[in-house]
C-alpha cells in the first residue's frame, strides 16, 4: 500500500523557544520544560506537522524544543529572524537536517555575529542576504510581519526589494480582508510601484512567544507537499497559487471520493494505492494498465458504459482481469451525500456489490446511495455526450436546487396518475358493459308493449308482477353479500428499540397503547360489519321465504290465466306466458342498470377532473423544474462558464421518447412519425386533443396520411393514457466562444456546428463544474489540441479539484503539470503484469516522478519548461 500524494498541510514558521520572551520584555511564569511541552502539544491538537524555528539571531536557545518536537514526529526546519542592513526582518529558514553549527556559522556569514544582541541589523542589505542564504546555503527566507513595524511595506520606500523575484512569500497578520486599507493596493497587486510578476504567497506565521499563540488561526499556514521535507517546501513556493494558503483559506467544504484502491487478481493483481482527494492522474507506457485501472473502478461502482461498442470491451476487459482469477476489486470510499461517512465497496466478479460500513458491517446502501452523481468517462466517451440529449440534461441536474424533492413529487404525481388510469379505463369498460345492457331496453319494452295491445298483458299481470319482484329480491341479496368494507388493522410507525432509546419514551409507550385500543376497536366493529351483513341477508331471505309463499299461492291463478291465453301465430298459451314472463324479468334485471349507469357517469366525472388535476400538477412540478433550470444556467452562464461557454435549454423540444412510443404502434414506424420532430412548435396535450377530434383534425394540423391519422384517431383509451405520461424532455444546446484570445467580442457556435476537438471542449468546460463526487475519465485529452489543455482546461483543474476529486488516465504532460496533480501514479509492465514504478508515485515535487513525466508523457520535458515560463518559477 502506497501513500504519496500531495497534500496542504500546517505549518507553524515563527515559533520561539522560551528565551524569547526576554527579547519581548516580558517572563514566563512556567519553565522550559513546561513551556516547550506545551508548544508540543498545542501542535498536535491544532495538527501542525512543521515547524519553523526562528529566534532572533539566537540558535543555541532553540534546541531543547527542536529536539522535543522531532522526537514527536513534527519536521522541524531551523532558522533566525534577522534584521537586514534597510532594518527590514526577515525569517530565514533551514533543511531540517542543519546543525546549530551550521547556522551560527550562517549568521556570521549574514553578519550577525554577536548572538546576544538579538536586534542588532546586519551590514548585509535585504537581496544580498536573500542571495546567500538562497543561493549559498540553501534556505528559504519571508518578509515578517510586513504592515508592522521593521515591515518592508510599513518601511516604505523598499519597492525594489519587494518587486524583487528572490522574494517570494511575505507574512501578514491575519485575513488578506483585515489588511490596513492603506497598503490594500500593495497587497492586491494593483500599485504600480510594487506590482509583482514573479511567484509569491502571503502565509501566517505569527511570532509565537507563549505556547497558547499555537492555537490562534494565524499562527500557520498550510503548504501542500507529498513528503514532509524541506525540499517540497521549498518547491510549493515555486508555484504558490497551487500550493500555499493562508490559514484563513483553509477548504472547508466536503465533497466525496475514492480513498483507496486494491486490486485482487488480473493484470494488476496485488496494486494497491491510496488517492488524493483532489487531481490524481494516473501515466504510463501503452499497456501499462492505466485504462485498466479505471475500467475496474468503473467496474466497483457498476457504472456501465452506454454504447454497445464500449460496453462489449468493458465487458471482456473485466472478464480478462478479474474472471480467470475469481478476481475482486475494493474501494474505500469517503461519501459526501452520507455525510462524510466511510464505505468499502467490494464487487467480486459477477457477483452483486457489496458495501461495507466503516464499522465493517453489510450496508444496504447501494452506490447510487453513496456516490450519487459520480461520473466516468472511458476513451471517447465524452464525444458520445454530443448526441445523447437526456445525458446532457443529466450533467446540468447537479445545478439545481432540491432536485431530489421535485424528482419525488414528480414520481408520485406519475403514480397517481398510473392509479387513476386504472380506474378510468375500468370505469369505462364498466359503463360500456352497462350501455350494452341498458341497449337492449328499448326491444324489450317494444315486445311488453306488444303484448299490452294484444291483451296479454292484462290477462299476465301476476305474472308480470310476481316476475319483477323476483328479480329485486335477489338483488337486493346479491348487493348485500358483495358488499365489503376494509377494517385494516395500524402498526405504530416506530419500534419498541426507538421506544427505549428515545428521552420521551412514557409518551411513546402511551401513543402505543392509544393504537392497541384502537385496534381492538377496530376488530369489534368488523365482527359487528360481519354480523350485520349475515343478519341483513338472513333478514331479507326470511321475506324471500314469505315471498315464495305468496308466489305459490299464486300458481293456480297463473295457470287459468295462461290457460286464457290464444294462440298466437303458431304459438301456444304457455309458450307466449313464458315468453313474457323472461321479457319482463330482462326488464326488470336491467332497470337498475340504468341508476347504476347514471351513479358511474358521476363517478367517471369525478375520475376525470382528478386526472386533469393531476396533470395540472404533473405541468407545474415540470415548470418548476424547469424554471429552476434556467436560472441556474443563466448563473453559470454569467459565472464559472463566463466567455467560455454558453448553454441554452429549450423545455420540452425533445420528442424522442414519444417517437419511441408510438413506433411500436402497428402500421407507425420511426421514418413514418418523423413529421413529429420536424414540427416547430409542438404541444403533447394539444396532441391528444387532436387524436380525440378524429383523423380529420389529424390531417389538418399535421399534414401526415389518412392512414397514418386513422391509426391515430383509433389508439385505444389505454394507449392515449400512457401517451400523457410521456417526458418531453428539455433540449440542451452548448455553444463555445470559438473567438481567439486577445480577440475583440466573443463568438459561440452550437455543438452541431463544431468540431470534435471543439465539441469536447465545450463538454468538458460543464462537466468540471459542481460536483461533490468525483469525475473519473480515460484520457481527457482526447480530441483537444494542447494550448486548450495547458490553458483553460487546467486553469479549471487548478480551482475544480479544491472541492472535487479528479482520476485521469493520460499521456499529456501538461495534465499532471500544469493542473499540479497531487498523485501522479506512474505504471510499468514487468513479466507481463501490470504494477506502479518503484519510487514513482507522488506530485511534481517529487524528483522520481518529475523524472519519470519528463521520459514518459508526450511533451513531459516542453510541459515543465511551459509550466516555469508561465508562471514565471
Amino acid at each position: 500500500m502506497l501513500k504519496k500524494c500531495a497534500e496542504f498541510y500546517k505549518c507553524a514558521l515563527q515559533v520561539n523557544p522560551y528565551s524569547y520572551v526576554t527579547y519581548r520584555g516580558g517572563e514566563h511564569t512556567i519553565c522550559e520544560d513546561e513551556y516547550n511541552q506545551l508548544v508540543l502539544a498545542n501542535c498536535l491538537s491544532e495538527d501542525i506537522k512543521v515547524v519553523g524555528l526562528a529566534d532572533h539571531g539566537n540558535i543555541d536557545t532553540s534546541e531543547k524544543l527542536r529536539s522535543l518536537l522531532i522526537q514527536n514526529d513534527i519536521i522541524v526546519f531551523p532558522g533566525f529572524e534577522i534584521a537586514t542592513a534597510e532594518k527590514i526582518h526577515i525569517v530565514c529558514l533551514y533543511s531540517q537536517n542543519t546543525t546549530p553549527e551550521q547556522l551560527n556559522r550562517y549568521l556570521g556569514r549574514l553578519g550577525l555575529t554577536d548572538v546576544t544582541n538579538g536586534v542588532m541589523p546586519s551590514h548585509i542589505s535585504c537581496l544580498k542576504v536573500a542571495k546567500i542564504v538562497e543561493d549559498e546555503f540553501n534556505g528559504f527566507w519571508y518578509a515578517a510581519h510586513i504592515t508592522s513595524d521593521n515591515g518592508i511595506i510599513k518601511m516604505g520606500q523598499m519597492q525594489h526589494i519587494w518587486t524583487d523575484s528572490r522574494l517570494k512569500a511575505a507574512q501578514i497578520p491575519f485575513d488578506l480582508d483585515e489588511i490596513d486599507p492603506k497598503y490594500i493596493n500593495i497587497i492586491k497587486n494593483k500599485e504600480p510601484m510594487y506590482k509583482k510578476t514573479t511567484p509569491f504567497a502571503f502565509i501566517n506565521a505569527k511570532d509565537i512567544c507563549k505556547p497558547e499563540d499555537l492555537l490562534e488561526k494565524n499562527a500557520y499556514c498550510l503548504v501542500k507537499m507529498s513528503e514532509l521535507n524541506f525540499s517540497c517546501f521549498k518547491e510549493a513556493f515555486q508555484d504558490p497559487s497551487a500550493r500555499v494558503k493562508l490559514s484563513y483559506e483553509q477548504n472547508d467544504r466536503y465533497h466525496s471520493s475514492i480513498d483507496k484502491i486494491e486490486v485482487f487478481g488480473g493484470y494488476l493483481d496485488g496494486l494497491s494505492v491510496d488517492l488524493s482527494r483532489n487531481l490524481n492522474t494516473t501515466i504510463g507506457g501503452r499497456g501499462t494498465g492505466k485504462s485498466t485501472l479505471l475500467e475496474l473502478i468503473r467496474y466497483a461502482l457498476d457504472c456501465e458504459p452506454k454504447s454497445q461498442d464500449s460496453k462489449k470491451y468493458f465487458k471482456e476487459l473485466i472478464k480478462a482481469n478479474l474472471g480467470l482469477d475469481s478476481g475482486r476489486i475494493e474501494l474505500h470510499i469517503t461519501s459526501n451525500q452520507r455525510y462524510g461517512q466511510k464505505y468499502k465497496i467490494i464487487k467480486r466478479y459477477e457477483d452483486p456489490v457489496v458495501i461495507e460500513n466503516g464499522d465493517g458491517s453489510v450496508s444496504n446502501l447501494t452506490v447510487t446511495d453513496i456516490l450519487p452523481h459520480v461520473e466516468i468517462f472511458g476513451q471517447n466517451e465524452i464525444i458520445e455526450l454530443v448526441s445523447n440529449e437526456e445525458a446532457k440534461l443529466n450533467i446540468l441536474s447537479r445545478f439545481l436546487p432540491n432536485q431530489t424533492i421535485k424528482i419525488s413529487e414528480r414520481e408520485d404525481i406519475i403514480k397517481d396518475l398510473k392509479q387513476n388510469a386504472k380506474f378510468l379505463i375500468g370505469a369505462t369498460q364498466k359503463r360500456i358493459e352497462i350501455s350494452e345492457k341498458v341497449s337492449s331496453l328499448p326491444k324489450l319494452e317494444e315486445k311488453v308493449k306488444f303484448f299490452k295491445e294484444n291483451g296479454i298483458a292484462d290477462k299476465l299481470r301476476t305474472i308480470e308482477h310476481l316476475s319483477t319482484e323476483e328479480e329485486y329480491i335477489k338483488k337486493s341479496l346479491e348487493v348485500i353479500k358483495k358488499h365489503s368494507v376494509q377494517f385494516v388493522e395500524v402498526d405504530t410507525p416506530f419500534t419498541n428499540e426507538f421506544i427505549k432509546e428515545t428521552p420521551n419514551a412514557n409518551k411513546f409507550r402511551k401513543i402505543t397503547e392509544i393504537i392497541k385500543e384502537f385496534n381492538m376497536e377496530l376488530i369489534k366493529l368488523k365482527d359487528m360489519y360481519e354480523k350485520l351483513v349475515k343478519e341483513t341477508a338472513r333478514k331479507i331471505d326470511e321475506v324471500n321465504c314469505d315471498w315464495q309463499d305468496i308466489k305459490r299461492d299464486s300458481e293456480g291463478a297463473i295457470k287459468e290465466s295462461i290457460k286464457s291465453i290464444d294462440s298466437l301465430n303458431g304459438k301456444t298459451g304457455p309458450e307466449i306466458a313464458l315468453e313474457y314472463r323472461e321479457t319482463v324479468s330482462e326488464i326488470a334485471r336491467i332497470k337498475p342498470s340504468i341508476n347504476e349507469s347514471t351513479k358511474l357517469e358521476d363517478e367517471l366525472k369525478g375520475i376525470v377532473q382528478e386526472r386533469r388535476t393531476l396533470l395540472e400538477k404533473l405541468s407545474k412540478n415540470q415548470d418548476e423544474s424547469y424554471d429552476a433550470l434556467r436560472k441556474a444556467i443563466k448563473k453559470i452562464n454569467k459565472g464559472k462558464l463566463k466567455g467560455k461557454v454558453q448553454v441554452e435549454v429549450t423545455a420540452g423540444k425533445n420528442r424522442e421518447e414519444l417517437i419511441e412510443y408510438l413506433s411500436n404502434i402497428e402500421g407507425l414506424g420511426p421514418k413514418s412519425l418523423n413529421w413529429i420532430r420536424e414540427q416547430d412548435e409542438f404541444s403533447l396535450p394539444l396532441f391528444i386533443r387532436h387524436i380525440n377530434e378524429g383523423s380529420t383534425k389529424l390531417m389538418e394540423e399535421y399534414n401526415i396520411t389518412k392512414t397514418r391519422a386513422e391509426i391515430l384517431a383509433q389508439l385505444p383509451l389505454e394507449k392515449k393514457l400512457e401517451l400523457e405520461l410521456i417526458p418531453m424532455l428539455d433540449m440542451i444546446d452548448v455553444k463555445l466562444n470559438t473567438s481567439g484570445e486577445g480577440s475583440d467580442g466573443e463568438s459561440f457556435k452550437s455543438l452541431n456546428k463544431l468540431s470534435k476537438g471543439q465539441q469536447c471542449t465545450a463538454i468538458l468546460n460543464i462537466l468540471m463544474l459542481d460536483n461533490h463526487d468525483p469525475l473519473i475519465i480515460d484520457q481527457p485529452e482526447d480530441n483537444l489540441d494542447n494550448s486548450y489543455i495547458a490553458n483553460n482546461f487546467v486553469d479549471g483543474l487548478r480551482d475544480y479539484k479544491l472541492n472535487r476529486q479528479f482520476i485521469f488516465a493520460t499521456h499529456n504532460a501538461n495534465i499532471p503539470v500544469f493542473g499540479d496533480s497531487e498523485l501522479i501514479v506512474v505504471m510499468q509492465e514487468v513479466d507481463g503484469q501490470g504494477s506502479i514504478e518503484e519510487n514513482c508515485i507522488g506530485s511534481v515535487d517529487n524528483p522520481n516522478v518529475k523524472t519519470a513525466v519528463v521520459n514518459t508523457l508526450e511533451g513531459g520535458n516542453v510541459a515543465f519548461q511551459m509550466r516555469k515560463a508561465k508562471y514565471n518559477l
